[in-house]
């Protein structure tokens, strides 16, 4: 029944042409994809006929591709047309909130879209040296994301993880893996111990907190995952 509501959607879709040259008259099939690091997680993708190869769109008209670790990320043109890799995993942002993600298809203005309102504050933890310290551990951290509850900052390399990484509030708590156990048992392990220093450092994380950190982190240098839970690791 989705899938035929889809078609229906796509069908009745004009597609115009967008400033990075890529145009369309001419939709395939939809395909339902799964997101490997969300657990549960699918959603449809579609191949308009001129799209670069490995290269498909949502339904709401944005660039995706599958990227190392069989991850989908969103992705954005360059002044000559092609497209490249963001650090966005799809499902992570909402992409029409991030400044530098467009679509390459256009959709009716009318789909149920609604766009957010003014940008966060900029948060203290941006300037504490601390936090940031993250920023310069490329060789043990290539992603970033927040813990769906409690919120709170986490970090790490790969897959399959040796060690996950934790904001406290006032330093980044090291959570070793054990030899045999996944990232989400030893998240479990931890989780207590780590939402204990976290509220005994007085530290509140909020969604325009999360919002600002997932803008930041591909200009680090890192996916951003955005909010997960124990399950997604």
């Amino acid at each position: 029944m989705v899938k035929k509501i889809l078609l229906s959607l796509l069908s009745g879709l004009l597609i115009f042409a967008a400033s990075s040259g890529f145009a369309a008259t001419y939709i395939a099939e939809p395909v339902l994809v799964t997101q490997p690091v969300y657990d549960g997680m699918s959603f449809y993708v579609y191949r308009p006929y001129n799209m670069p190869a490995g290269w498909f769109v949502t339904y709401d008209g944005y660039p995706v591709s599958r990227g190392n670790g069989g991850n989908w990320v969103y992705g954005v043109p360059r002044n000559d047309g092609t497209l490249v890799h963001t650090g966005y995993v799809v499902g992570s942002v909402v992409p029409f909130q991030q400044a530098n993600l467009t679509p390459v298809v256009t959709v009716p203005a009318n789909n149920g879209v609604m766009t957010s309102g003014a940008m966060p504050l900029t948060p203290r933890w941006l300037a504490d040296d601390n936090f940031l310290t993250v920023t310069r551990w490329h060789r043990m951290v290539d992603r970033l994301a927040v813990l769906h509850k409690p919120k709170i900052p986490l970090a790490w390399k790969g897959d399959r993880p040796e060690v996950l990484y934790g904001w406290t509030g006032k330093s980044w708590y090291q959570m070793i893996c054990k030899d045999g156990e996944s990232p989400a048992e030893t998240l479990k392990r931890h989780v207590y111990e780590l939402t204990r220093m976290y509220k005994q450092n007085g530290s509140r994380w909020n969604d325009g907190d999360t919002a600002v950190l997932a803008a930041h982190a591909p200009a680090w240098g890192f996916l951003w995952v955005g909010r997960i839970s124990p399950i997604n690791l």
